[in-house]
């Protein structure tokens, strides 16, 4: 059973449920869909996703792939006893974007777990992460295409990562990274803590984490911010707004995925046409 984690708040919805649409098609493993929300009493941002909805996208899991799971984590209580009082209280994204460092004190009895940013889609089978050997690392990551060359060399995007659980529980990798958080504030709040506080990192080749142009070998797309040089601009287009993936990205790749997307939730929450 392939085990993969999501998280986010109430804004998440059209990201995951796109999300979910491609491991059904593309990941015929049986999987296991964890999504932990919170909602945070500080931030107006952040609203937890309703049950109801995320059982509108487990509905339609379990109907396409019965053999499969989804598994919905209220983690409020918690976010708010580690991050109400930190200086991360208000990041640069909203407070759910910490959510996943709650992962070990909430996810129980799985051994390694891929977890996804819900601005990711996947291009082919997450079984290619069974390739990759991480008994001896915390996690593989894949570099952050602008920050290994303006932070670090070696910093990393935590928007993907193959986790040995174990192995984190053991160096509790996870608390330590919070307890960074609630004493010294940083501009990417849970990704800079995860890069200071691991040292048994795999790095893996892009293809598991796509920054830019698809390729015939990549396993996720992940939608984050990106920069044009001539002019000097950044930019930030999301899976969901299609005409921006298609005029700016020219990205095709999902349109089949984007009308099942319209079939099945467009009432709910339209993508961006």
């Amino acid at each position: 059973m392939i085990n993969v984690l999501y998280t986010g708040d109430r804004n998440v919805f059209r990201g995951f449920a796109l999300a979910v649409l491609t491991l059904i098609k593309y990941t015929k493993e049986p999987f296991t869909v964890h999504f932990m929300t919170v909602g945070a009493s500080w931030d107006e941002r952040c609203k937890k996703l309703p049950l109801e909805d995320f059982n509108k996208i487990k509905d339609v899991l379990k109907k396409l792939r019965p053999e499969c799971e989804m598994k919905y984590y209220d983690v409020t209580d918690s976010f708010a006893t580690h991050f109400e009082y930190s200086p991360n209280k208000k990041p640069v994204y909203s407070p759910a974007s910490m959510t996943r460092l709650l992962l070990v004190e909430t996810i129980k009895d799985v051994d390694k777990l891929i977890y996804l940013d819900c601005d990711t889609l996947t291009t082919s089978s997450l079984s290619a992460f069974n390739e990759l050997d991480i008994s001896n690392y915390e996690m593989a990551v894949s570099l952050d295409f602008m920050g290994h060359r303006w932070v670090k060399r070696d910093y990393f995007n935590s928007g993907v990562l193959y986790i040995n659980m174990k192995m984190v529980r053991e160096t509790r990798l996870f608390e330590r990274a919070i307890e960074l958080l609630k004493k010294k504030r940083f501009y990417f709040a849970d990704q800079t803590a995860l890069y200071k506080c691991s040292s048994k990192r795999l790095y893996i080749p892009w293809r598991f984490n796509e920054q830019r142009k698809i390729k015939n070998d990549t396993v996720i797309k992940h939608f984050n911010k990106g920069i044009r040089p001539f002019p000097f601009y950044v930019y930030n287009v999301k899976q969901w707004n299609v005409k921006k993936v298609h005029s700016f990205l020219k990205i095709h790749y999902f349109d089949d995925i984007y009308s099942q997307y319209d079939e099945l939730f467009g009432e709910i929450a339209p993508l961006d046409y």
